[in-house]
């Protein structure tokens, strides 16, 4: 997720951009190959990068550990055959429009971007702490994913989540602690977006208070029901399932 926001994030703090408004100023942990143990790093293109699905990149600290990832086959009857990887063939209209985004986009772009998005991210975080008081902010988020969690156990999170839902907005329920976080996008840089997004959400949190019988199914239900599984691995079938149910005639 990362892969293509985080190298920006890291020259817009040595440029001094986000100085004055990230009231942090914490300086982005060494997360690339200048961090002892870090032997490849994945980007997804489709993301941050702006370009077409499908169009995901890997890169190694040394061509040695690359060479993992091939295929080679020295007994095939047409000869000897290697791929760089077990997928053989692909087309290449991917990475074709894939470069030429890139290149469109530039450095300066992808920066102008970054900025933009952690400055959006920076906000609604920011306005979560000082006006949700119900909600809490896990951690100290350097990027653009915010995650938060209920404070009291009268507001299920997960129904806020639905109530947001309803709002328009998809935010992702996540498990262990129970959370939802939001991943801020170029399009939250719009304006106004923010701004909505607080009002939102904090409209999203009375509700639940007031009327939480209204979430009591859907993912809330769903979420409150795995976590009080004595054994999560029960669900291991179940999952099979529906991924069977994909595909069924």
């Amino acid at each position: 997720l990362g892969g293509l926001l985080l190298p920006f994030v890291d020259k817009l703090q040595q440029m001094g951009k986000l100085h004055g408004f990230d009231d942090s100023n914490s300086p982005l942990p060494l997360f690339d190959f200048r961090a002892k143990g870090v032997t490849s790093i994945s980007a997804d293109m489709h993301k941050y990068g702006y370009a077409t699905k499908g169009s995901s990149c890997i890169m190694y600290s040394s061509s040695e550990l690359r060479h993992y990832q091939y295929f080679v086959s020295l007994s095939w009857t047409g000869g000897v055959y290697a791929s760089p990887t077990l997928a053989g063939s692909r087309a290449g209209g991917v990475s074709a429009s894939t470069w030429a985004v890139m290149v469109h986009m530039g450095e300066e772009g992808y920066l102008e971007v970054s900025e933009r998005i952690i400055r959006t991210a920076r906000t609604i975080r920011n306005g979560i702490d000082e006006d949700i008081s119900e909600l809490e902010v896990i951690g100290n988020p350097l990027s653009s994913v915010i995650a938060f969690r209920s404070t009291t156990p009268a507001i299920n999170i997960y129904a806020v989540g639905q109530a947001l839902a309803i709002r328009g907005w998809h935010v992702n329920s996540l498990q262990n602690p129970s959370c939802l976080h939001l991943c801020c996008t170029n399009l939250h840089t719009k304006d106004g977006v923010e701004k909505q997004f607080l009002i939102d959400l904090k409209r999203a949190v009375e509700e639940v208070k007031n009327f939480p019988e209204k979430y009591a199914g859907g993912t809330a239900a769903i979420y409150g029901m795995v976590n009080s599984l004595p054994d999560v691995t029960l669900l291991d079938p179940v999952a099979k399932g529906c991924v069977d149910a994909l595909f069924s005639g």
